[in-house]
């Protein structure tokens, strides 16, 4: 099986004692979001370019993960939250001047995107926080 790691990353160890690897360029939000307790589901520091290393080492099509997939994610930023904390971190962040228009204003230059999944019994249990890296 190919190496799920595609960028440069650090093992943190989390407040349950849990070792995991984290993309280098995101371990900084993750400790100053574990340090406001927050809990952190999932990140990538740039989608796009993941998305497309795992399709090279990957002899099965991904299922996801076409060329406009991946020039669509190039550049963003990946947090999967759940959502209540998802929802804590954007009110903390509609408050802060750099972030206010970028969290409160969709499909502008540098906004992030930020959904909850459907799932066949309602919506999924975490959020995902696209953000420009």
């Amino acid at each position: 099986m190919p190496d799920p790691l595609i960028h440069p990353h650090e093992t943190l160890t989390t407040r349950d004692g849990e070792q995991v690897e984290i993309d280098a360029e995101m371990v900084p939000t993750i400790r100053e979001l574990w340090r406001l307790n927050f809990t952190t589901l999932a990140c990538c520091q740039d989608v796009g370019e993941a998305t497309a290393g795992v399709r090279a080492q990957n002899d099965k099509p991904l299922g996801y993960g076409a060329d406009s997939f991946i020039a669509y994610h190039r550049g963003w930023a990946l947090l999967k939250l759940p959502i209540t904390d998802a929802m804590r971190l954007v009110a903390i962040l509609a408050e802060e001047p750099a972030f206010a228009d970028r969290v409160r204003r969709r499909w502008r230059p540098g906004s992030w995107r930020m959904d909850v999944p459907l799932v066949p019994d309602g919506l999924d249990e975490a959020a995902l926080l696209h953000f420009p890296r």
